[in-house]
């Protein structure tokens, strides 16, 4: 929660790797379903097509984080208290009236 992304999201190796397994994941969950549930030639056909275009945008995306620059970040955007500070002198509400 103290740090703070100054660059986009999609400039990110990590969000590029997570979209490609989630494209990966959910586009082949009824493929691994309905594969052995079926004997039909048509249908099987019909989800090898589509197992195939899920695989081959998975394996698109995970080239494109590699070409995904991160900047390296500062340290020194935290937030820091001074070590010079003396909390024992101080009393904000001395005078309410």
């Amino acid at each position: 929660m103290k740090t703070e992304i100054s660059y986009p999201l999609y400039q990110s190796i990590s969000f590029w790797i997570c979209v490609a397994l989630f494209l990966y994941f959910t586009g082949n969950f009824f493929y691994l379903l309905f594969v052995d549930s079926t004997r039909d030639k048509v249908v099987i056909k019909q989800l090898r097509i589509i197992y195939t275009i899920v695989t081959i945008s998975k394996d698109i995306l995970l080239c494109l984080a590699l070409f995904a620059i991160e900047r390296k970040e500062d340290n020194n955007n935290e937030f820091r208290i001074p070590e010079e500070i003396d909390l024992d002198s101080f009393s904000p509400n001395h005078n309410l009236n």
